[in-house]
């Protein structure tokens, strides 16, 4: 009876590290923008970006680059820069696709985002030209936003 306990200990024990040392599986795509909302018209002309007179947090684009995406999973990722070594409240990040109806993309990348910025290792976004627009607010309340244009080709 102890030998039977003992070999289901140990059969267990190599489950459990053969199940730790294999290596992960790719996390799953998120879908940011779906094709549904890629239908809606454009932004008007007039709702082009505003100027930080405040001098809030700045936002730069990481990843991916502006052009030659063709429809598969990419990084998305943003880096937002503190002024005056005020941080960032991860809770106050917005991210909103610019459409005539405009679509809160946040909680679909809320899990992504840091005081320091987004980074999204797998995003699916459908073929056309999007611009997202990125807000953050400072600890002081000072906000800073940025926009990025993404172009996406049909997959050949």
């Amino acid at each position: 009876m102890a030998k039977t306990r003992l070999a289901g200990r140990a059969l267990l024990g190599l489950f459990i590290a053969a199940c730790a040392s294999s290596t992960p599986s790719a996390a799953e795509p998120i879908q940011l923008i779906t094709r549904q909302e890629a239908s809606f018209p454009p932004p008007a002309a007039a709702s082009s970006q505003e100027r930080n007179l405040t001098r809030g947090p700045g936002v730069d684009r990481l990843a991916p680059p502006a052009v030659g995406m063709n429809g598969e999973p990419f990084r998305f990722a943003v880096k937002f820069k503190p002024r005056n070594g005020v941080p960032i409240d991860p809770a106050t990040v917005r991210v909103t696709y610019r459409r005539q109806l405009d679509v809160d993309l946040t909680s679909r990348i809320k899990s992504f985002i840091t005081a320091d910025g987004i980074d999204a290792a797998a995003v699916l976004v459908p073929p056309g030209r999007h611009l997202i627009e990125v807000e953050a607010t400072d600890k002081e309340g000072r906000l800073g936003r940025g926009q990025i244009t993404l172009t996406v080709e049909a997959p050949k």
